[in-house]
């Protein structure tokens, strides 16, 4: 049983990223808005009757959008998008999948929108359709293969086909080895598709340079990218949204795990549950991501007190010092301080004594 571990781990360690992409319904990330409503009131009424709709409607299509009394205070928007290569039952069992766990997760909040790996869902109370959202909500990279032209090339060009695309929300690529997929809301142009899906790639082609596979999330857009064929991308040649370069890769991973499953016997099952569990964990979302940019800026701004606050205390220390050296030179040259001698005193004059001279009247007495 020990050999059969020590050699199950680096087989799963390398598939890691093949597993972490390979369900529809794997949460990426959800996010809720921070107003809330209050139950039993027209708005409540109006957010269970556009789930209702998108459910509904994702029988029949991959994207649609819903506004539920727009002229009233109670007015709410929604839409939903599946990922190109689902079918409908697959896309509407997505959508249903969505909006529970958005139910869950933003059970009273005037809006939400959840992403997972095969739709997208989200509603709010005012209008965003036709809406540009460039903002990074999810970004996941693989783990580092160091640099390597041919790969680092080959991840190039199959970012660059996604990005110049077949003037279709949602595309595919595979160059070699690297396979890739992105996709864009349904409710923008293919104008601003082609913008949202530049932005994504390059900071997709920044953030995760070296690595085996990376996602990049925006408000509007996701492009994906994987070595060996490990994106969940559709096998079908009829799909004209997909560019098939190099065979049937994707196939690849059911044979793997045919073969080790049969060698290893039913305790593969649980193993390789376990990793695509811990591996699709969801992302931070905008919500954390804003608060440590914040948090950030805080401690730069009180580090920038901090730092402005030593240089005037330095300041002033060398100012004393400074002062301190001019009295001691001054000292040096005048010598110890005598304080000057005290005046001599200078006595008034006494007058002269009194002359008497014969007085008229003897009790009188005339000075001369």
């Amino acid at each position: 049983m020990l050999q059969a571990v020590s050699l199950l781990f680096p087989i799963l360690y390398f598939m890691l990223p093949l597993l972490s992409v390979s369900t529809a319904n794997s949460n990426v990330y959800v996010q809720c808005s921070q107003l809330n409503f209050t139950s039993m009131t027209p708005y409540e009424s109006n957010v269970n009757s556009l789930f209702a709709s998108l459910v509904d409607s994702a029988s029949l299509y991959n994207f649609n959008k819903f506004e539920t009394s727009p002229q009233s205070d109670a007015a709410v928007y929604g839409l939903f998008q599946c990922r190109g290569d689902l079918s409908s039952p697959n896309c509407k069992d997505c959508v249903a999948n969505s909006i529970s766990q958005l139910k869950t997760a933003c059970p009273m909040s005037k809006g939400g929108e959840i992403q997972l790996d095969g739709c997208f869902v989200k509603y709010d109370d005012t209008s965003f359709f036709g809406g540009q959202n460039k903002m990074e909500v999810c970004r996941k990279c693989g783990p580092s293969i160091g640099y390597n032209s041919d790969v680092m090339n080959r991840i190039d060009s199959a970012l660059a086909y996604l990005v110049g695309g077949n003037g279709q929300y949602f595309r595919g690529s595979d160059f070699g080895s690297i396979q890739g997929v992105a996709q864009c809301v349904q409710d923008l142009s293919l104008s601003d598709c082609q913008d949202c899906l530049a932005e994504a790639s390059g900071r997709l082609r920044s953030e995760c340079e070296t690595s085996t596979w990376g996602d990049m999330y925006l408000g509007k857009c996701y492009i994906r990218y994987a070595e060996q064929g490990n994106l969940n991308i559709p096998d079908d040649n009829s799909n004209p949204n997909f560019n098939k370069r190099s065979g049937k890769r994707s196939k690849k991973l059911g044979w793997i795990l045919g073969i080790i499953g049969s060698f290893f016997g039913g305790g593969i099952a649980f193993s390789v549950t376990t990793i695509v569990v811990c591996a699709c964990n969801c992302c931070n979302t905008n919500v954390y991501i804003n608060k440590i940019k914040k948090l950030k800026f805080k401690k730069k701004a009180v580090e920038k007190e901090r730092d402005s606050a030593k240089s005037e205390a330095k300041t002033a220390k060398e100012k004393a010092a400074k002062l301190e050296k001019e009295k001691e030179e001054q000292m040096k040259k005048c010598g110890p301080c005598v304080p000057p001698p005290p005046p001599p005193c200078s006595y008034l004059a006494v007058p002269a004594p009194c002359t008497y001279g014969p007085p008229p009247n003897p009790n009188t007495c005339f000075y001369l």
